[in-house]
């Protein structure tokens, strides 16, 4: 297989905690249904959930992320280490973001989702961390993961643009519509369908390939970067700088059962392609294929080399 240059993720981390229990007993205490414990699963999701999926593809994969000084914060730094990921963790006041989420194992549904997470903004400490960082790394792919949970600051990435450029790293943004305009001349910026139509203004927008033409040449235009377009059961489309527009079906067609993490997977494998000599189209293809293996997976999942190169 492979081998991989220096990648470094950075943004938004996140675990992802699953309760799974029967519900066959009544709750006396209220009408809501009582869940019997049966097992607990711990999982990264987000930019770490990205990372992990780059270092099972046997990448070498640096993450810098903001985490709390907290319990969730140990567990989230023993996972990496699990995941073989070299962890670069910026503290903060804030608690290590956590989505707790409680399931019926029999049928397969979520009963209720607990969030911990404080939105507050990065200190300067933490950017002058970063600027050192990332001088120092020497990265060929820098990927931004951003689920607009920490306030992003213009500074920093006007930081990361200017570093990218003296190193002659490219960047790839897993972005959300809030912080479009901070990503002017990435290399790649990847949304959903949804966030896509709030990008260009166009919240009810039908999911057709002739307003992806349309609007995602005006988007590549507009900001001077490939742009990649997933679809859910369209799976996705690629507008690139130049103009072109390739429509990339999934493997098959089936019943897709938890897309929790799947576009993470695809932006990973994206990199990983990219970064061992695939075009643009075909990483994209390559990334098809691997969000298509994950889904039949429960919750946020990697994707392994022996899975993609079957």
């Amino acid at each position: 297989f492979f081998l991989m240059s220096k990648i470094i993720v950075i943004w938004d981390s996140m675990i992802d905690q699953y309760i799974y229990g029967n519900t066959d007993r009544k709750n006396p205490e209220s009408p809501m249904p009582l869940l019997n414990v049966e097992k607990e699963e711990i999982k990264l999701w987000g930019a770490s959930n990205v990372a992990h999926n780059i270092a099972s593809l046997s990448g070498d994969v640096d993450l810098i992320t903001m985490i709390g000084d907290d319990w969730n914060g140990k567990d989230f730094s023993k996972l990496c280490e699990n995941a073989q990921i070299n962890l670069i963790a910026l503290f903060s006041d804030s608690p290590t973001i956590t989505k707790k989420r409680f399931l019926d194992s029999q049928y397969k549904q979520q009963l209720l989702r607990v969030d911990y997470e404080k939105k507050s903004p990065i200190s300067l400490e933490n950017i002058q961390k970063i600027w050192k960082i990332l001088s120092t790394k020497k990265a060929s792919y820098i990927l931004i993961s951003d689920y607009n949970k920490w306030l992003v600051q213009p500074e920093l990435i006007d930081t990361i643009k200017q570093i990218s450029q003296k190193q002659w790293s490219k960047i790839l943004v897993d972005a959300k519509p809030y912080n479009i305009s901070l990503f002017e001349w990435v290399y790649l910026i990847k949304p959903n369908f949804k966030e896509f139509s709030e990008m260009i203004g166009q919240q009810w927008l039908e999911n057709t390939d002739e307003n992806i033409e349309k609007f995602g040449k005006i988007f590549t235009s507009k900001y001077k970067t490939n742009l990649v377009v997933t679809r859910w059961e369209k799976w996705a489309s690629l507008i690139s700088l130049n103009g072109s527009v390739e429509h990339i079906p999934p493997k098959q067609m089936h019943k897709v059962f938890d897309v929790t993490g799947a576009w993470d997977t695809f932006i990973a494998t994206v990199v990983y392609a990219l970064d061992n000599g695939f075009s643009l189209l075909e990483a994209i293809k390559l990334a098809n294929k691997a969000s298509w293996i994950v889904v039949w997976k429960v919750g946020a999942s990697n994707i392994t080399k022996e899975e993609l190169w079957i």
